[in-house]
């Protein structure tokens, strides 16, 4: 029998765009990939911004998302309000995330999380 889940982890930083809430499901994802289990991680909202191809106000976070590969988070999506020709950073793959797909991949995780 194998541990390993399926982790959705969704990036927002709340209704006011926390930092430190957008910090802390960065980490548990990077943690969940640190442990061989498989992240799907999703940004929306406030966290958009970190997905740009110039780094917000927390520079912090935005050099810890270029770990991502690192610990085996091969993919990172963007929610909603992604615009179609978006310019995303080029250090990380990321993918544009329709609210539908997103249901569809949240109904099929073992765990979903929202930051």
């Amino acid at each position: 029998m194998s541990n390993r889940k399926h982790w959705l982890l969704t990036i927002s930083g709340g209704s006011d765009g926390d930092p430190q809430t957008m910090r802390a499901g960065v980490d548990l994802a990077l943690a969940a990939g640190a442990f061989g289990q498989q992240v799907t991680l999703v940004f929306s909202g406030a966290a958009l911004p970190f997905l740009g191809d110039t780094a917000p106000s927390e520079e912090a976070l935005y050099r810890l998302l270029g770990s991502l590969p690192y610990y085996d988070i091969e993919q990172v999506y963007a929610l909603n309000g992604a615009e179609e020709h978006a310019i995303y950073r080029d250090d990380i793959s990321i993918t544009p995330l329709t609210p539908r797909q997103w249901s569809d991949a949240a109904s099929k995780a073992d765990i979903a999380i929202n930051y």
